[in-house]
Formats: structure tokens, C-alpha cells, sequence
């Protein structure tokens, strides 16, 4: 299989098995049931690609593009995707268990019934996704809320409201002062807010 890299340059593959693809330009490309385990796919870019039912167990995967890519029913335990493009990706079915996820962007990415036991989540975006039948790993607490509006998603370390994605701390400790740059009413917003969104935090962060 020939491979083109973002830099230009191409290279014939016998084997996707443990191949260093990282930075490779993928984009589009049909991969449905590709062997990639332990493959190097750093800061590939995967957009739109066709990854159903592809192994991709123990991939480095970290600062790919797979935004809306299709991997659905994909084998992606024990992965590496921390700060992954995942954004409207489809992950229906596709076990995650063990993968890393820190800041990965799964922000309006379809997890239904996806295995997401033992991952880190730690800093992740979820805004958006579609979460029912998921399996998230033990003791990991998601909550939605809606007010005024804005569309609030609460994780054990961050939450996202429309799309400002912070750490707990800092939610739990601005003014409406300091929210006020985000958006028009933001001030406004946060003074008759505030208190609610927080006891939420507080209730989720709890172990």
C-alpha cells in the first residue's frame, strides 16, 4: 500500500502493522478492517476516513486529525490518543478500553455503546456527544445541563459551556467579571447561573 506524508514524499508498505505513519496524509482513505495495531500515527491526518472495524489496538495516535472519521466497531484499546481530533468522528461499538484520551476533542462524536472502561479521559471535550449505551471507566461522572441557552456538559476534571472548555478550578473559581470576554451577556449569564453550575461541579468531582 503506498502512503503519501504531509511533506510530500511517499512510501510503499507491505505491511500497516507496527508501520510509522506518523504525519501521514490520510485523509479519505479506505482503511475498513486495516491491521494498524501498535502502528505510529502521530499527527496523521485521518479525516474522513473509513476505519470500521479496523484494529488499532496500541496505536500512538496522539495529535491525529480523525475528525469525522468513520470508526465504528474499531478496536482502539490501549491506544494513544491523547489531544486526538475526534470531532464528529463515529465511534459507535468501538472499544476504547485502556486507550488514552487526555484533551482528546470528541466534541459531537458519536460514542454509542462504545467501551470506554479503563481509558483516561482526563481533560477530554464531550461537549455534544452522543453518549447512551457508552461504558465509561468506574467512578467517572458526566452530567448535561441546560440554562439560559447554553449547553453545559460537566466532567470529574473539566466542564464545557457552548464552547468554552476549562478546568473545573477555574469555573469554580470566576467572577462574572472574569467570564465577561467570552460573550455577549456572558456576565450576565454566570451572575444568575453560577451558583447551580457549581454545586454540579462539586457534586461531580466528587470521588
Amino acid at each position: 500500500m503506498k502512503i503519501t506524508f504531509l511533506d510530500g514524499h511517499t512510501t510503499e508498505f507491505k505491511t500497516l502493522r507496527n508501520a510509522d505513519l506518523s504525519g501521514a496524509d490520510l485523509s479519505g482513505a479506505d482503511l475498513y478492517g486495516a491491521n494498524l495495531r501498535d502502528a505510529d500515527l502521530r499527527d496523521a491526518d485521518l479525516r474522513r476516513a473509513d476505519l470500521h472495524d479496523a484494529n488499532l489496538s496500541g496505536a500512538n495516535l496522539s495529535r491525529a486529525d480523525l475528525s469525522c472519521a468513520d470508526l465504528s466497531c474499531a478496536d482502539l484499546s490501549a491506544a494513544n490518543l491523547s489531544y486526538a481530533n475526534l470531532s464528529d468522528a463515529t465511534l459507535g461499538g468501538a472499544s476504547l478500553s485502556g486507550a488514552d484520551l487526555r484533551c482528546a476533542d470528541l466534541s459531537c462524536a458519536n460514542l454509542s455503546c462504545a467501551d470506554l472502561s479503563c481509558a483516561n479521559l482526563s481533560a477530554a471535550n464531550l461537549s455534544g456527544a452522543a453518549i447512551g449505551g457508552a461504558v465509561f471507566p468506574a467512578g467517572f461522572r458526566i452530567a448535561r445541563l441546560d440554562f439560559g441557552g447554553w449547553t453545559i456538559l460537566v466532567t470529574p476534571t473539566h466542564t464545557t459551556i457552548g464552547c468554552q472548555h476549562h478546568p473545573n478550578e477555574k469555573w469554580l473559581q470566576w467572577t462574572p467579571r472574569n467570564v465577561e470576554p467570552m460573550d455577549d451577556g456572558a456576565s450576565v449569564w454566570w451572575s444568575r447561573h453560577r451558583e447551580a453550575v457549581c454545586a454540579v461541579i462539586r457534586d461531580v468531582m466528587q470521588t
